[in-house]
């Protein structure tokens, strides 16, 4: 999947039209038609823009763009159905197809962006080194038009790489950024904590590390040498820079991998993508991972890559059973077929805020939902 959409449109401006590169992390097409948009602007008005597909480039305060965002948002919102007559999973694939569309709508409120990263609206944030984190030099010395949605989320994603993450299980913060998925969702962690290692556990691998939160965690657990593994480049600069503020540079080995790479290991330990389809964005695809391609890809490779003695720690939620996109039977029949073996499973119920939102039209399903960490070793076929 492309992380970005960058090609030149023309966009309209005061002193006449311009061509400015589209950035869109959501691989979005730019907008067909783009008209620019005041402070003057009705909130019924540029709803009705951008449901019919009309892009709004704000050219007024910045407060007021996101004042107009929330408007947009809430009209969506009101507009949504909930399914409840259709039935599982195509209740799910309906509800998706119409988050995702109005998160399209409500992306076509632009922000113009200048050479240099800089935002000339009035009462703009600084947001140079966000931006500068999020797209690095790529974009840096263009003039652009992007998502207000997608500035927002750089930003907020800059404020916690600031701030840190809190994590209890590991003793200190961890520090991600935008791109990169963040552990906000705590019960799997106490899981990896809790669980018995291997005997003789002495190399261990975190694959798809992300933030590198799991990989830390095993250091702290005592293993002499864990690799962490990712495929994205944000993830690995964000695991990289969590590794070296916690001083465990000499046991965590960050390395671009697509899955596992060459070598044998005492644990390996993946949390997938939970659920099935495809991702429309980098957060998302910690998320979603097409027809599970990640989970039978680590379970295939896993067998040859363990020692004799070692463990496999899948880390994965069954949300994926309530929502009927995948059957118990079909995860053990995955499992048998890697030539792995089920010695063991830790469960947890998850505690976060979808639990008790009325407005979730899957939160039910949520509340049924169990995270479980399953130990796996060879079988006596493999």
């Amino acid at each position: 999947m492309e992380p970005t959409r960058t090609q030149d449109i023309e966009v309209p401006l005061a002193k006449g039209n311009r061509c400015l590169a589209w950035q869109s992390a959501h691989n979005w097409k730019p907008p067909g038609k783009i008209e620019l948009a005041s402070p003057s602007i009705a909130a019924d008005r540029a709803y009705q823009a951008v449901s019919q597909g009309t892009a709004l480039l704000w050219q007024g305060d910045y407060h007021q763009a996101r004042q107009i965002l929330a408007a947009i948002k809430r009209r969506l919102d009101k507009k949504s159905q909930s399914f409840e007559s259709t039935e599982l999973p195509d209740r799910f694939h309906r509800i998706r197809l119409q988050r995702s569309q109005a998160a399209r709508q409500a992306g076509l409120l632009l922000i113009a962006v200048q050479s240099g990263y800089a935002i000339d609206l009035a009462r703009a944030p600084a947001a140079r080194e966000a931006l500068e984190m999020a797209y690095g030099d790529r974009l840096r010395d263009k003039d652009f038009v992007m998502p207000l949605t997608e500035l927002a989320g750089v930003l907020s994603a800059y404020e916690w790489h600031c701030k840190g993450l809190p994590v209890k299980a590991l003793g200190h913060s961890i520090y991600p950024r935008w791109g990169v998925f963040a552990p906000t969702r705590h019960e799997y962690l106490d899981l990896v904590m809790q669980a018995e290692l291997p005997q003789q556990c002495k190399t261990a691998i975190d694959v798809g590390t992300g933030t590198g939160i799991l990989a830390m965690l095993l250091a702290k657990r005592g293993i002499d040498r864990v690799v962490a593994t990712d495929n994205h480049p944000a993830a690995l600069a964000c695991a990289t820079d969590n590794v070296m503020r916690a001083k465990l540079s000499e046991t965590i080995k960050v390395l671009h991998a697509e899955l596992i790479p060459d070598g044998t290991f005492d644990l390996i330990v993946c949390n997938p993508p939970w659920l099935p389809g495809a991702a429309s964005g980098p957060l998302e695809a910690a998320v979603y991972d097409p027809q599970h391609r990640m989970l039978r890809g680590f379970l295939g490779q896993v067998a040859s890559k363990l020692t004799p003695t070692g463990q496999a720690w899948l880390i994965l939620s069954d949300l994926a059973e309530h929502l009927k996109l995948r059957s118990h039977a079909e995860l053990l029949a995955w499992i048998d077929q890697a030539s792995l073996k089920v010695i063991n499973r830790l469960d947890a119920k998850p505690a976060h805020r979808k639990l008790t939102d009325a407005s979730d039209p899957l939160a039910k399903y949520r509340r049924a939902e169990t995270t479980s960490l399953w130990q796996l070793q060879l079988s006596s076929s493999a």
